[in-house]
């Protein structure tokens, strides 16, 4: 009886445990009882790499249903319209679309279904203050032959660490999500962004970027490069088409570039790409009241230079969502850089090898950063620029000492695990399990920089003390040489 009286004395224990851990379950369930996720610190030169993250007390999926906002269907609104929407911008030169009375300028929008339950909406655009109050998005959506709208509260969220310095209380880059329906297929035509729900007309709306497919599929390409907005009067026609062909031999198939002014030769260059589907060109502007016109600009962005820096951030991750579906990764850089594998021919070989050496953590990771080192002109010999045809690509001489890791890195972005991107790498990451950053060897690949040295914001005396040659990049001059060669005779130049 003493033994059968334990066993029951056992069970009603456990019963006990198990109803007050279902509780505490309901309980954390609470939103109000969750902490926050913190963005991982900046990188510091000697410090922790980005990419460690603290422990957090919930799971993704948990994170996911709290984000979850749900939709509103909006009587009466679309069905009339059927499909004559407004044309979409130009996709060479779009247009920022001004909302919230001058506080919030829309640029892009992309449909964004890797998370298959939860599909969205993503609009990169800029505030120039913050948003303290709700918006909502307003989505048109085709079906079959109707075209009907629903509504739902928009989460903002800066593309930008406050951690970095230059506080952004003015213009800053903002990525808004706008939550779909968990159950839907529907395809998303046409988005508005505002400070209510159910917007009437679509004439104040940005037109859906989308590869819509019922089924994933692998992308098509594995890289393409992202080029921050062109702002040179000098002619550097020869120098941008070596840029390409560098690339292209190193791995990359696609190349979106974005303008703000350049010298009429480089436009031919850019062009001549564009017709054989290697380059995509983007006109771009500033937002708002900011300067447009070329040397207000310029002027303008030198003295504010934290603005610079936000700025710059809207044509990378507009090139990442433009790329969701479309390649694998994505690669922000410099036409002043190149990232040179060591001891392989390409980076699909480099990412192949860091694969066997991670195992399956390799997909812990939303980007994969090199690590810089400065190929100075004051390096050089005199008299070799004439030699190597002007092209500074193929400079020999650079300083020993590599950048720490998260300095002035460039990488290799997952279009399937980040969510918004650094010209450094990933900012932000679709799953809060997922680390930012893993850094390549010096060994294995090094980010080139060619440029002169600047006293103002470099340690020229210091970086310059210690040179090596450096030729890995030379295993390719001929075919760099011979192929710009060939462009630049194609073309008639100004």
């Amino acid at each position: 009886m003493l033994v059968h009286g334990t066993r029951r004395l056992c069970r009603v224990g456990l019963a006990a445990v198990l109803v007050t851990a279902l509780c505490l379950l309901a309980f954390v369930d609470l939103p109000l009882q969750l902490p926050e996720v913190l963005p991982d610190p900046p990188p510091t030169p000697g410090g922790e790499p980005p990419g460690t993250r603290s422990v957090v007390a919930y799971s993704w999926a948990r994170r996911l249903a709290l984000d979850y906002r749900p939709s509103e269907e909006c009587p009466g609104n679309g069905g009339s319209l059927k499909k004559d929407f407004p044309g979409p911008f130009s996709s060479s030169s779009p247009e920022w679309l001004e909302t919230l009375g001058e506080r919030l300028f829309l640029f892009s929008a992309h449909f964004d279904d890797r998370v298959p339950a939860y599909p969205n909406v993503r609009v990169i655009g800029v505030r120039s203050e913050p948003l303290d109050n709700s918006i909502y998005c307003t989505i048109w959506y085709d079906e079959g032959e109707e075209v009907k709208s629903v509504s739902m509260e928009a989460l903002s969220a800066d593309i930008w660490l406050d951690q970095w310095g230059g506080v952004p209380e003015s213009y800053t880059g903002v990525l808004i999500t706008c939550p779909m329906s968990k159950s839907s297929l529907i395809r998303p035509l046409r988005v508005s962004v505002g400070s209510s729900p159910c917007v009437e007309y679509t004439s104040h709306s940005l037109e859906v970027t989308s590869s819509f497919v019922r089924e994933r599929r692998k992308p098509e390409r594995q890289f393409t490069l992202c080029i921050k907005g062109l702002d040179f009067d000098e002619d550097i026609s020869k120098e941008v088409a070596a840029f390409v062909e560098i690339h292209r031999i190193l791995g990359a198939s696609k190349f979106h570039f974005y303008v703000f002014d350049v010298h009429e030769n480089v436009m031919k260059v850019l062009r001549l790409f564009e017709s054989s589907n290697v380059v995509r060109w983007i006109n771009i502007t500033l937002p708002g009241t900011l300067p447009k016109e070329r040397y207000a600009r310029r002027k303008f962005l030198e003295e504010e230079i934290w603005l610079k820096r936000r700025m710059e951030l809207i044509p990378y991750n507009h090139c990442f969502y433009e790329n969701l579906h479309q390649s694998e990764y994505v690669l922000p850089i410099d036409i002043d850089e190149a990232i040179v594998p060591k001891k392989r021919k390409n980076w699909h070989q480099l990412l192949q090898d860091e694969k066997r050496k991670l195992g399956k953590s390799f997909e812990d990771f939303a980007s994969y950063a090199v690590r810089n080192v400065y190929f100075f002109d004051e390096l050089q010999p005199a008299g070799y620029r004439e030699k190597s045809n002007d092209l500074r690509y193929l400079d020999t001489f650079r300083t020993a000492f590599v950048s720490p890791e998260g300095d002035s890195v460039k990488s290799f972005i997952s279009t399937e695990r980040a969510l918004t991107v650094h010209n450094h790498y990933a900012l932000a990451t679709l799953d809060s399990a997922t680390r930012r950053a893993h850094h390549f060897h010096p060994k294995d690949a090094l980010k080139h920089h060619y440029r002169a040295c600047d006293a103002r914001h470099l340690d020229c005396e210091m970086l310059m003390q210690d040179v090596v040659e450096d030729k890995s990049l030379l295993r390719y001059v001929r075919g760099i040489e011979t192929r710009a060669e060939m462009v630049i005779a194609n073309l008639t130049l100004s």
